[in-house]
């Protein structure tokens, strides 16, 4: 019997309270990342979510930040599920830390990302 894959699609929800005016709606081809750009009172934003897959996270954490390197700006928000515990707060004592965890800790701090 062949094994059964999930297919996984991430979305961003806004308030129809908030006056957005979306400008640029982008996917990643898997749909595991959605960036959508806009404005709320003429003030340019950008809203990232991702949802890494379990197994490669940094990885492809890393691979989606680089590639997005240029459009990361101060108002930028990046959200979602990232399947990576990027501090000692977020793993129990027993958890491993993944070898490609530090890797992308450094992006982040070289990116300003907090």
């Amino acid at each position: 019997m062949p094994k059964e894959t999930k297919r996984v699609e991430v979305a961003i929800l806004t308030s129809d309270k908030i006056d957005f005016k979306r400008k640029t709606i982008r996917k990643d081809k898997e749909d595991h990342c959605i960036m959508i750009m806009g404005s709320i009172q003429q003030e340019d934003i950008t809203i990232e979510n991702i949802y890494a897959p379990n197994t490669g996270a940094s990885r492809y954490i890393k691979q989606i930040l680089l590639e997005l390197k240029r459009e990361i700006g101060p108002n930028t928000i990046i959200a979602g599920d990232i399947n990576t515990q990027l501090s000692a707060l977020d793993r129990c004592s027993r958890q491993i830390i993944n070898k490609e965890t530090p890797d992308l800790i450094c992006i982040t701090d070289q990116m300003d990302l907090k």
